[in-house]
C-alpha cells in the first residue's frame, strides 16, 4: 500500500528513522566513551547527537502518524503493531529530550542516570524498529506495487452506493481497485467472469485484499496468503477460517456500481 508521505512514491517515514537510531546509537557511545576517558569532546558529541536525533525523530513521527491514519488498515493486527511502534518511538524520544535536559549544555559529563536512560531507550529504539520492520516486510505498508505488473493504484471515495464506483474499461482482468463507500472498504477488480466486489478486509488478521493478487477468481491476502473466491467469498486457502463479504455488482451504461450486503452466490461445482 503505497505510503500518503512520499517524495514520487518514495516513502518518507523509512528515510527520517534512520537519523533518530542512528544519532542516539552514537550518542550512547560518545557519552559512554566520554565518561570512560574523561574527554569533554567525546560529550559534547553526544550531546549534540542526542539533539539531533530528538529534531529527526519529530520530524519522522509526523510522516509516521499520516501512514498509520491513511494507509494502514483499520481492525488489523498491522493497525496495533504500528500503534505500539509509534509508542515506543515517542516513549524513546521523552526519554532523550530528558536526556538533553538533564545535561543542560554539552560540556556536561553524563552521569550514571543519563547513561541509564540512553541504554534502555536505545534498546526500546531497537525493539520499536524490529515492529517497523514487520509492518513494512511482512504487513508490506508503504509498498508500491504498481511496479509489479499489477497497473496503477486506484482508489476512489464516494458518499454513497447509488455512485458509480467506476468505468468497466478502467480495469483489466486481474486488476483490482479500493473504492470507500459510505464509510466501507471495498474491492472491486475484474476476473475472468466479469466484474466482482468483496470487502477489502481479509478475516485472518485484517490484511489489505485490495493489495492482493487477483488470480482467476480467488484473491490471496497479500499478508499471509489466504485465498478467497471473490464470488461467494468462501475461503479457498488458509490461515484465514471465516469467508469475507461479498457485494453485488450492477452495470449501466458502461458504469460500474455496488449494491450494498447480498447474499453469497453459489456456484456450481467443477
Amino acid at each position: 500500500m503505497r505510503a500518503r508521505a512520499h517524495i514520487k512514491s518514495h516513502p518518507i517515514h523509512p528515510i527520517l528513522v534512520s537519523f533518530p537510531i542512528a544519532l542516539w546509537t552514537a550518542a550512547l557511545v560518545a557519552d559512554a566513551a566520554g565518561v570512560w576517558l574523561n574527554h569533554q569532546l567525546l560529550w559534547a558529541a553526544g550531546f549534540f547527537a542526542v539533539i539531533g536525533g530528538c529534531l529527526g525523530a519529530a520530524l519522522a513521527a509526523v510522516a509516521g502518524v499520516m501512514d498509520w491514519v491513511s494507509v494502514v488498515p483499520p481492525d488489523s493486527s498491522a493497525k496495533k503493531r504500528g500503534m505500539i511502534h509509534g509508542l515506543l518511538n515517542s516513549a524513546a524520544l521523552m526519554a532523550f529530550a530528558a536526556v538533553a535536559f538533564l545535561r543542560e549544555n554539552a560540556f556536561t559529563e553524563p552521569t550514571p542516570t543519563v547513561l541509564t536512560i540512553e541504554l534502555a531507550a536505545v534498546g526500546v529504539v531497537m525493539f520499536s524498529g524490529w515492529l517497523g520492520g514487520t509492518l513494512v516486510y511482512r504487513n508490506q505498508i508503504g509498498v508500491d506495487h504498481r511496479y509489479a505488473n499489477a497497473g496503477k493504484w486506484k482508489e476512489r471515495t464516494l458518499s454513497d452506493f447509488d455512485q458509480p464506483v467506476c468505468n468497466q474499461g478502467e480495469l483489466a482482468e486481474g486488476q483490482a481497485m479500493l473504492a470507500h463507500i459510505d464509510g466501507e472498504r471495498i474491492v472491486v477488480a475484474r476476473c475472468p467472469e466479469g466484474m466482482v466486489a468483496f470487502a477489502d478486509h481479509c478475516t485472518h488478521k485484517g490484511g489489505p485484499l485490495s493489495d492482493g493478487a487477483i488470480v482467476g477468481c480467488a484473491v490471496q491476502c497479500p499478508w499471509h496468503g489466504s485465498q478467497f473466491d471473490v464470488h461467494t467469498g468462501r475461503v479457498i486457502s488458509g490461515p484465514a477460517e471465516h469467508r469475507i463479504k461479498v457485494y453485488g455488482i450492477e452495470v449501466r451504461k458502461n458504469e460500474v456500481y455496488v449494491k450494498p450486503d447480498r447474499e453469497p452466490k453459489k456456484r456450481r461445482a467443477a
